[in-house]
């Protein structure tokens, strides 16, 4: 939770492979935590086993359709 709303984890694509490049779509990029993204990036270098590599993690969030900019 930050700033009492729920972080929402949307998904995760591999966007490049050298170095491996990772974007992970969430509903506001802004107030993820750097630790979490670290924690991210940590995972996914366990799961994978890519020890020692360098990652590259990019958040991404999509337009609010609701949000009227007239």
């Amino acid at each position: 939770m930050v700033k009492g709303r729920r972080l929402k984890l949307r998904y995760g694509t591999q966007i490049k492979t050298r170095p491996p490049t990772f974007a992970m779509f969430v509903n506001n990029k802004y107030d993820m935590p750097d630790s979490y993204q670290r924690y991210l990036v940590n995972q996914l270098r366990e799961e994978f086993d890519m020890a020692g590599v360098p990652i590259r993690f990019f958040l991404r969030q999509g337009e609010n359709p609701y949000d009227s900019n007239d």
